[in-house]
């Protein structure tokens, strides 16, 4: 296992974890939900954009240290630019979705190339899952403590706070030489090829297109929970982040292994349905809901998918999965951008989650 590798990934995801969550927010306080949104739609489909451009590149040079470093790099630029802008950030919105888009993207194609040429890849896991226990306990004490005292001048401190600790990143990951060659009719082609590929994807796209545009909004109905009180809102966000946190060590830690997964995929859905059924009524209830069950959902689906792929094939299975994760995110995105309330944009992306946890049941009956 590579250490720096785990060390960068922490570190990334803990730089991230004090801003990320809170990018649609600060759209939106600046702005309003049509914005919000509008940049979530243009990220994903920038995010689409920039596989494709780096897989073309990786197929060309070797080195996949320079896709991820390029990466780090523009999420720092990204953070920077909206720290610059302040509150004329949504004037801006075309092109700071499109910086962040291709942020994510050529950092995540380097990671996944980086992670799937990993040894000991559950021992990676493991601890990496201890690391994030940390993250979750300390970044939404860290963003609340900030915003409660600074206002909707925290943003600013976080933003600049998030790009110091992605500089660090840059010099810690190692490189992994690779030999690969774009087909980029294959990529599209491997999910007609392995049908167990097939239905796994299908699933976790939809649940990433749900996750991704629900993900986006929970932050700004809480905070429209607490009409814009940012202690009440930052103790709660530390109180889903526990939940989340007690989820994943001991549903997915404790019993994961002693329930078939499909089960526990199938009904967490189905409980996550009923609490956003009654979001209208019951919002926090809803919040609480999905802090718990969503862990339990895109992650087994993830593994499951993960195992599907063919190594002599990686590229390809890269460049399909991020089609299929951001298509889904482009068309959730294009449903609700014109949704005026929040908590509807919720509710009528209910189909999404119920189709993903049967295609994923379906399929694992079939095998």
């Amino acid at each position: 296992m590579r250490k720096n590798f785990l060390i960068s990934s922490w570190l990334f995801g803990f730089g991230n974890s004090i801003s990320s969550p809170l990018i649609s927010l600060y759209i939106y306080v600046t702005s309003s939900t049509f914005y919000a949104l509008k940049f979530i739609l243009f990220n994903s489909f920038f995010i689409l954009m920039s596989y494709f451009i780096a897989g073309y590149i990786l197929s060309i040079k070797t080195k996949v240290l320079s896709l991820y470093k390029i990466g780090i790099a523009l999420y720092i630029i990204f953070y920077l630019l909206l720290a610059l802008l302040n509150v004329n950030s949504y004037k801006l919105v075309d092109l700071i979705s499109v910086i962040y888009g291709f942020a994510q993207g050529f950092y995540w194609f380097g990671w996944d190339v980086i992670f799937y040429n990993t040894p000991r890849k559950m021992e990676f896991f493991n601890k990496s899952s201890y690391l994030s226990y940390l993250t979750t306990l300390l970044a939404p004490a860290i963003y609340g403590i900030i915003l409660s005292i600074f206002h909707n001048s925290g943003y600013i401190i976080l933003f600049t706070l998030s790009s110091l600790i992605l500089l660090t990143v840059i010099l810690l990951v190692e490189d992994v030489k690779v030999n690969v060659e774009l087909d980029l009719k294959k990529s599209f082609l491997v999910i007609i090829e392995n049908k167990n590929y097939k239905y796994t994807m299908i699933a976790l796209a939809l649940i990433a297109g749900y996750n991704y545009v629900v993900g986006n909004l929970n932050p700004i109905l809480m905070y429209k929970i607490f009409s814009g009180n940012y202690t009440f809102f930052s103790i709660m966000n530390y109180i889903l982040g526990l939940i989340s946190l007690l989820s994943v060590y001991f549903i997915r830690g404790k019993i994961i292994n002693k329930v078939k997964h499909y089960y526990i995929v199938f009904l967490s859905s189905i409980l996550l349905v009923a609490a956003t059924l009654f979001i209208l009524l019951y919002p926090l209830v809803y919040l609480v809901f999905y802090s718990f069950f969503s862990p339990l959902i895109y992650p087994i689906i993830d593994v499951h998918n993960w195992n599907n792929i063919e190594r002599n094939l990686l590229l390809p299975y890269l460049i399909n999965r991020q089609i299929f994760l951001n298509a889904s995110r482009i068309l959730t995105s294009l449903i609700d951008i014109y949704v005026i309330n929040v908590d509807i944009g919720i509710i009528v992306l209910i189909p999404l989650l119920i189709t993903a946890s049967v295609v994923f049941y379906s399929w694992r009956m079939k095998v």
